[in-house]
């Protein structure tokens, strides 16, 4: 078995070490930044994202030169491992990125306790970014801690309404029993091959005695139920509809576009580097969950009238989209997952954001009520509609290249009636989006819409970012395809 790494004597990495400085000192200016001096820590996680991204940018193409890079961190008590490779950069990117979008547009949006939101939200991107560099599962789980408790802290920002406290608890109550099936998982894990690392972990279980064991065919589910309710996976997804409508839309945004994605990159590295397809047969199970996921999700997205709720379930049927592609198991399959996850976390970050300078202009979530804004908003109301029929799968837009290359890859492993549904489930998903959009812009105002105006140029600008986004990939590809592929191809050629 063939693992390419470089021992460096570093603490961390420029990337997180970054994210950790902007971190602690946004959390000590916020002590003093009272009253009009919010506006230093605003500003100042603004430099913090644009300079955390500068340093991502510039490792992700030194990472893709030298392969992957090991850095251990070791004392009497602890030791500790970053494994950072181009999936973890590509992922890292994407989630400084879609962090620095929420920022920006929070200028606009939140109103009040600055110092508290931004230092809460530059520290669960820290958390994110921590989770994919580990290279050890507690690591990750210390990582993964920092991530969940300041989700559950912003889902209830706007604690006096009664719907964000019960939305955040739900998500604690949900999240907590995710965490503890990992940590059973984990002792399983420990228990049998006596190492948490994941390097040491790949060693043991693809050797005999350990490979093919029931237990550690029991740990895989753990990890799966685990990370699956991080992800949203159905049966697991019931505390992400109430959670979006609840928390500040830049929030949502970060739930949907990259918290979520968390759980997607843990499956994608232990299932690839740990419990390879040629040694554990999981591929159906997994398929059978993406399945589920995506067509509940877009099922019930097409019930609602609640625009945030609507997104919501779109979002859980694109994790199936996702996952799908993981259980394929090829190196096309893995390709169109790893660019789903860019696209996808692209255009639901544009469509929340979209949705949020809507909502912060007539204070409404109703779909009805929201009629005909779209010719009162219409550089918001065009930006939604982007990423409404990017998602869509509407050729010419990013999504559809992902969607495009999961469905193929998937015919291609002669998986064809999985693959028919997933084509169906698109099919759902143009629906409904396609139903908002028209809504948005061709029906009569309503007493709500007709009082829009179009948001503040603050607020735009990650909204025309974010849709450049979508038709500079969607009318350029190859790039980002031929990047992907080779994650795709370094993750699954260890054991070819």
């Amino acid at each position: 078995m063939n693992l390419p790494s470089i021992f460096l004597s570093i603490d961390f990495s420029e990337t997180l070490n970054a994210l950790i400085f902007f971190t602690v000192t946004s959390a000590l200016l916020s002590i003093f930044a009272r009253g009009k001096r919010e506006k230093i820590v605003e500003l100042y996680i603004i430099a913090g994202f644009t300079i955390s991204l500068i340093f991502s940018i510039h490792q992700l193409i030194y990472i893709s030169s030298v392969r992957s890079v090991k850095i251990s961190i070791a004392s009497s008590s602890l030791t500790s491992q970053l494994l950072i490779d181009s999936l973890s950069m590509y992922i890292a990117v994407i989630f400084i990125f879609i962090g620095l979008m929420a920022s920006i547009f929070s200028i606009g949006y939140i109103e009040g306790r600055k110092r508290e939101y931004y230092p809460l939200l530059m520290a669960m991107v820290t958390g994110m970014v921590g989770v994919v560099f580990s290279g050890d599962f507690i690591t990750l789980f210390i990582f993964w801690e920092l991530m969940s408790l300041t989700a559950y802290v912003l889902v209830a920002f706007f604690y006096r309404r009664w719907e964000a406290v019960e939305a955040s608890f739900k998500y604690l109550i949900m999240s907590t029993a995710g965490t503890a099936s990992i940590l059973f998982a984990l002792s399983i894990l420990y228990g049998a091959a006596g190492t948490l690392t994941f390097t040491g972990l790949a060693e043991a279980l693809t050797s005999p005695p350990l490979y093919n064991s029931v237990w550690i065919y029991l740990a895989i589910a753990l990890l799966i139920g685990g990370f699956g309710v991080n992800a949203a996976m159905v049966p697991f997804h019931s505390w992400l509809p109430d959670a979006h409508p609840a928390a500040p839309s830049p929030i949502s945004a970060m739930l949907s576009g990259v918290v979520i994605k968390t759980g997607v990159y843990a499956m994608y590295r232990a299932l690839t580097l740990m419990f390879p397809l040629s040694l554990y047969n999981w591929q159906i199970s997994l398929i059978l969950f993406s399945i589920i996921t995506m067509t509940i999700g877009n099922a019930l997205a097409m019930l609602q009238n609640d625009i945030k709720r609507l997104l919501a379930f779109s979002s859980i049927a694109h994790i199936g989209y996702i996952v799908f592609g993981l259980s394929i198991g090829t190196v096309a399959g893995l390709t169109g997952g790893l660019l789903h996850i860019l696209n996808h976390a692209s255009m639901k970050a544009l469509l929340f954001l979209s949705t949020g300078s809507i909502i912060h202009a007539v204070k409404s979530r109703d779909l009805e009520s929201l009629s005909g804004i779209g010719r009162k908003m219409p550089i918001t109301s065009t930006c939604f509609a982007i990423g409404a029929f990017s998602l869509a799968g509407v050729p010419g837009l990013n999504s559809f290249v992902s969607e495009f290359q999961i469905i193929t890859s998937g015919i291609d492993a002669k998986l064809y009636v999985f693959s028919a549904i997933m084509i169906f489930n698109v099919l759902l998903g143009a629906a409904y989006y396609l139903r908002v959009v028209q809504i948005l812009f061709t029906r009569p105002f309503t007493e709500v819409s007709e009082k829009a105006r179009e948001s503040n140029i603050v607020m735009l600008t990650p909204l025309i970012i974010l849709s450049s986004i979508a038709i500079i990939i969607g009318v350029y590809p190859n790039p980002f395809i031929e990047y992907t592929k080779s994650i795709a191809e370094a993750l699954l050629a260890i054991y070819s």
